[in-house]
């Protein structure tokens, strides 16, 4: 089924998925956020309770390839009024690059360069470094310093993704007798945090990038 919209939505994948109903179709909604797994959609978040002009944003911040369907009622039937499935293709991407090291950023922004070409998207580079960077760098990444409001800078620029690159901290569950770390979700699968999906102890500097974007 092709993506449509019925009904006035809002979703971006700012640091996770983001959805705002901004329609009173509906005395209330059902919004469902699934995650491809495989060649199949797992279906990772539901709430049958979501009010009209109101809005939720998933914890998980690593790139994933998402699905967000909005469903309402019609004659007194659920009915499917909205559909959205991720897709960068001529999207503002953000790239927040959180590392201390200039040589580091420099590296990224050149996979960042390779990430945008590989799919087709429009990359800005968010760096501590950005007028080092600036100097050195002669490629057509636009590379911008740290925001002080994010969220506007976000607005104003139609930013339709963003993502941390950096080393954050792997936040844990309680052990038990089954679980014995990680993020558990509607799915067989674990990831280690909502910053990545696995932890980043041995990754190198180029294989935390790749992990973080799921290259």
């Amino acid at each position: 089924m092709e993506d449509f919209k019925n009904i006035n939505v809002d979703v971006n994948f700012i640091d996770g998925p983001y959805v705002s109903i901004k329609d009173n179709h509906s005395e209330v909604y059902l919004v469902e956020i699934y995650e491809r797994l495989g060649d199949e959609w797992g279906l990772i978040y539901s709430n049958h309770e979501f009010k009209p002009y109101t809005w939720f944003r998933y914890l998980r911040k690593f790139r994933t390839k998402w699905k967000i369907r909005v469903w309402g009622m019609e004659n007194k039937m659920p009915t499917l009024l909205y559909q959205n499935t991720y897709n960068e293709d001529n999207k503002n991407i953000i790239l927040r690059f959180d590392y201390p090291n200039y040589d580091v950023n420099f590296k990224w922004l050149l996979m960042a360069e390779k990430f945008g070409k590989k799919f087709n998207c429009n990359v800005i580079v968010e760096s501590k470094f950005s007028e080092r960077l600036l100097k050195q760098y002669k490629g057509n990444v636009k590379i911008i310093g740290k925001e002080e409001n994010f969220e506007e800078y976000c607005q104003s620029q139609n930013i339709y993704a963003a993502y941390s690159i950096g080393r954050f901290d792997i936040q844990s569950n309680t052990w038990d007798f089954w679980e014995s770390k990680g993020i558990f979700e509607n799915h067989a699968s674990h990831y280690d945090s909502w910053h990545h999906p696995l932890n980043w102890i041995k990754f190198s500097n180029e294989e935390l990038f790749n992990n973080i974007l799921g290259l």
